[in-house]
């Protein structure tokens, strides 16, 4: 089962407003927390052995200008996915994140083509591969970790991002 809740609020940080990081805060890690609890509450009555994929960001990785309310919610997706994954392993539901990189969606086309084309030049020239993604590049990722081919996984978090970010 995925968990995939996102929106997007830009504000320099000495301009961000409590409405904002609520408003964030309860989309972005309200949301998979919640839906965490009840697939989970639900496997383990049923005793189902199985997958949650919870949908972080390349934002984790690094500080982005305007992106505070984001990255610290999808930050807290990557923690509740370790710990989850401590607290259900053993009624064998394995608990994984995806942190995706620049990928082209319903929240990054919302841009103006020029801002997208500017937005995503950079990420273009930092990828090894030399694009940008697209939605099927983390559908096989969160494929792979709803699948028995990562029966030994759990509490990781998967990056699908061109090689742009490479953390140790």
């Amino acid at each position: 089962m995925a968990h995939i809740a996102g929106i997007m609020r830009s504000a320099p940080v000495l301009e961000t407003e409590d409405a904002d990081l609520d408003r964030v805060w309860n989309t972005d890690f309200k949301g998979v927390l919640y839906g965490c609890q009840e697939a989970a509450r639900a496997m383990i009555a049923t005793a189902t052995r199985g997958s949650l994929v919870n949908m972080a960001s390349g934002a984790i990785d690094t500080g982005a200008p305007g992106l505070l309310s984001y990255g610290a919610a999808k930050a807290a997706v990557v923690q509740l996915t370790k710990t989850l994954a401590t607290e259900v392993g053993r009624h064998g539901i394995r608990v994984n994140a995806v942190a995706p990189g620049w990928i082209r969606t319903a929240m990054t086309d919302r841009h103006t083509a020029q801002a997208q084309q500017q937005a995503e030049r950079p990420m273009i020239r930092m990828s090894p591969l030399g694009r940008v993604g697209e939605p099927e590049d983390v559908a096989h990722t969160v494929l792979h970790l709803a699948s028995d081919a990562s029966a030994f996984m759990t509490g990781q978090v998967l990056r699908p991002n061109g090689g742009v970010a490479m953390p140790w």
